[in-house]
């Protein structure tokens, strides 16, 4: 097993492609899966839930916009959102780049979908844009 991760400079890959824009490197432990996350602006996941995965983000650079079970709060350098197993949620970044956060997933609490999870709206199969940050609109 491997100790000591260097993920800061590790190739990003995207993930999740039918519901978010994040491109992430992330680690796996017997448990935990973490990892840093990054969304380019004005892009980011659909309101989204992990029906049996608890999650920890910590904002390390720009801004988010975040929700949990409809409760929004632009989150910050410094700044941290909990999301308990289950909770609607989304987070959207805000400025022109870089925007990153730090994620901690206990995903051996579902083996099957591990840190991916289900779009609330059934019928979406993309991820979020703000308006004006669409790529589709601007061809």
């Amino acid at each position: 097993m491997k100790y000591f991760h260097r993920i800061i400079e590790q190739k990003r890959e995207r993930i999740a492609l039918s519901i978010t824009t994040a491109e992430a490197n992330v680690v796996e432990g017997e448990r935990i899966t973490a990892g840093l996350i990054e969304k380019q602006q004005g892009s980011g996941s659909q309101p989204h839930r992990h029906p049996k995965v608890e999650q920890f983000n910590y904002v390390i650079a720009g801004r988010f916009k975040s929700m949990v079970e409809g409760e929004y709060h632009t989150m910050e350098v410094g700044d941290m959102v909990h999301i308990p197993p289950n909770a609607l949620h989304q987070m959207v970044a805000l400025d022109e780049g870089p925007n990153i956060y730090f994620m901690a997933k206990d995903a051996a609490s579902d083996p099957e979908l591990g840190i991916m999870g289900h779009a609330e709206d059934k019928d979406v199969d993309r991820p979020w844009y703000e308006p004006g940050f669409d790529p589709d609109e601007k061809k």
